[in-house]
């Protein structure tokens, strides 16, 4: 009979064992799979922040990188989309007489039926650019009308008369001092 009692005992004991593991799984998936998200980007951030700290203060490490790791620049653009944009503007002109932010760089043009559409690239927050160009349009008689806003887009109809611009500010990376793509299209 003891050996009976004492055997219920050890599968009671199995049983609340193998159960308590199983709730343990359980919980911690649901826990991981809440918040691993959240650790993803924070570690993005963490990386994004190191490597523009390093390049402000070793200038020139960029490039050195590139000769000693070869394929540095595919793996900073995997973590970074969008961080690397060229020196110099493309072949095109702007749309007059709407003034470029400092330091956006053109980075396409193109016309459809006489109507330009130009996108540019620069450092910066999208708010502080949108802010910028609803002073400089407001100045030149524009009136402003949000079509669509949100933390990563925002887009803005510039009206004056019959001449309708579309301001597209759209958020690409999040390092410290920002990276935006801004897209003007006449209408």
């Amino acid at each position: 009979m003891k050996k009976i009692v004492l055997l219920l005992c050890g599968i009671a004991a199995v049983v609340v064992v193998v159960m308590l593991c199983i709730w343990i799984f359980r919980a911690g998936t649901g826990f991981l799979r809440e918040n691993f998200p959240q650790w993803l980007e924070g570690g993005k951030k963490i990386v994004s922040e190191g490597i523009t700290k390093v390049d402000e203060v070793l200038p020139g490490v960029k490039e050195t990188a590139k000769g000693v790791v070869p394929g540095i620049t595919a793996r900073v653009q995997e973590m970074i989309p969008g961080a690397e944009r060229p020196a110099n503007d493309v072949d095109g002109e702007d749309i007059k007489p709407i003034p470029r932010y400092p330091d956006l760089i053109r980075v396409s043009y193109a016309t459809d039926n006489g109507k330009k559409t130009v996108s540019y690239k620069g450092k910066m927050k999208l708010e502080a650019a949108s802010e910028f160009y609803k002073k400089e349009m407001a100045a030149l008689g524009f009136n402003e009308k949000v079509v669509s806003a949100s933390l990563k887009e925002a887009v803005y109809h510039y009206t004056k008369g019959t001449q309708v611009v579309e301001f597209r500010f759209k958020k690409i990376a999040n390092i410290p001092s920002g990276i935006i793509e801004l897209t003007i299209k006449e209408l």
